[in-house]
């Protein structure tokens, strides 16, 4: 009898470490978080360094170190990626023009501009941001621009 309750426990042991295990998988924390990414807001209108990033409800945007600049969802899983490569020192900078629409240029301390995401005004407001919404949608101005 004592031998099978040792085994019984040891068998429930095994089995909620398995269960904590996938539990802390499933429900892992922000993509930002896990990767060391500093969330600085759920929009930016000036410089988004190299691992910084704009935060929503799970989703982030983040200027990754290898110079892409990538929407995620919670669980780490890309939804849209500019496309950009640069050694660990690109940023991505928001300008707001008078003439024609907002755009973020993706830079590169050692290449210069290597990138570029325009956006859009509306009819009666100037896009003054980029940003992320909580439904995993990321904005240029008034552009929707990549989604989860």
């Amino acid at each position: 009898m004592a031998r099978t309750k040792r085994t019984l426990t040891v068998a429930l042991a095994a089995a909620a470490v398995a269960a904590t295990g996938f539990t802390g998988t499933a429900a892992a924390a922000p993509a930002a978080k896990l990767a060391g990414v500093r969330c600085v807001g759920t929009s930016f209108s000036g410089t988004l360094n190299t691992n910084m990033a704009i935060c929503n409800s799970g989703y982030t945007v983040t200027m990754q170190d290898n110079g892409d600049l990538v929407l995620r969802r919670s669980n780490g899983s890309p939804c849209y990626a500019s496309g950009t490569r640069a050694p660990g020192d690109a940023s991505a900078t928001f300008n707001k023009t008078l003439v024609g629409p907002p755009y973020l240029d993706i830079n590169s301390v050692s290449q210069g501009q290597i990138g570029r995401v325009w956006g859009a005004h509306n009819f009666t407001q100037m896009g003054t941001n980029a940003s992320v919404n909580n439904k995993g949608e990321f904005y240029v101005g008034y552009k929707k621009v990549g989604y989860c």
